[in-house]
């Protein structure tokens, strides 16, 4: 072949080159279509619906938002958002998840993404626990906190410009045990072990799913609590998809290891948006005629429902 020959064809692999990625990426920017989420807490769920507990351990009514007493901001209550993006089809397929953290978002509470034209789900989780895990469609946590999900259907057509508010929901119930008796002198820790503990989340469905072993808190007194009345120790639950019942053993124990006292409380059902409380004895150990396991159940809010949700059936 001659010496021009060759030239020519080189040169046309050359121009080949580099023609195509310009081209494919204008085509890929072309297909992408700008979507923008705010994130915000529903107001019925700002703080926990309060419970009304026998006297003399009353807790205040809720009181109506006010300058002295404002609404929460958002970073308030949450650190950290989990931004989830599911394609629709008859198994629904992760394109995308994203973290965005109060501490390191200067738009905290937006999202901003480009996706292509089609049909999607979106979940948003927010939540306050230090380290979340993400695996098979499920969330586990370091520890469980207070936590608000949304899961919204998103049809994204070409040339969509798409803007959407989006009202998150607290689904967790926060069990708590305050104690009757006064912290004894001789304490030195209180733990809680819980059994069928919904601590991780099925982000298709915002249930919770039980943990296959119990799940143990410990909190270790100081010596200035010595002496002190109406201590609270509290855990937060998911609400599972059955009927699965949480029960506590708690025990109080003292130097050298010794058991004050031990007790378990079964059949705890939590309730979203909701705080269950028991008030009982929990630290001094018990009289030889005394029942150990007597508690006064407190049920937040008097039972009363959250707003319903208002659906018009088809003609």
């Amino acid at each position: 072949m001659k010496k021009k020959e060759l030239c020519a064809v080189a040169c046309l692999f050359w121009l080949a080159g580099c023609s195509d990625p310009a081209s494919d990426e204008i085509e890929i920017v072309k297909n992408l279509f700008p979507v923008q989420f705010s994130v915000q807490l529903q107001k019925e769920v700002l703080p926990f619906s309060s419970t009304r507990s026998m006297p003399p351990n009353t807790v205040p009514e809720p009181t109506v938002p006010n300058e002295e007493n404002p609404d929460k901001e958002l970073k308030e209550l949450c650190s950290a958002i989990e931004y989830l993006v599911y394609k629709d089809g008859d198994q629904p397929e992760l394109v995308k998840h994203r973290t965005y953290h109060a501490n390191t978002e200067p738009d905290f509470g937006i999202v901003y993404d480009t996706l292509p034209a089609g049909n999607y789900q979106i979940y948003l989780l927010a939540h306050q626990s230090q380290k979340a895990t993400f695996s098979e469609n499920a969330f586990s946590f370091d520890e469980l906190s207070d936590s608000f999900y949304k899961g919204q259907e998103l049809q994204l057509k070409e040339g969509d410009e798409t803007n959407v508010d989006i009202n998150l929901q607290r689904i967790v119930s926060r069990i708590e045990f305050k104690a009757a008796d006064k912290i004894p002198e001789d304490i030195v820790r209180f733990e809680l072990a819980v059994s069928n503990h919904p601590d991780r989340l099925d982000i298709l469905t915002g249930k919770g799913i039980v943990s296959a072993g119990p799940n143990d808190f410990s909190y270790e007194f100081k010596t200035e609590e010595k002496g002190q009345s109406g201590k609270i120790h509290s855990f937060y639950s998911f609400i599972p998809t059955g009927d699965e019942k949480i029960s506590v053993t708690l025990t109080a124990t003292g130097s050298d290891n010794q058991v004050l006292r031990k007790r378990t409380v079964t059949y705890i059902i939590p309730i979203a948006n909701k705080i269950i409380r028991y008030t009982g004895i929990l630290y001094t150990p018990p009289k030889p005629d005394e029942t150990e396991n007597t508690f006064n159940l407190i049920i937040g809010n008097n039972g009363e429902w959250d707003e319903p949700e208002e659906n018009e059936l088809p003609e």
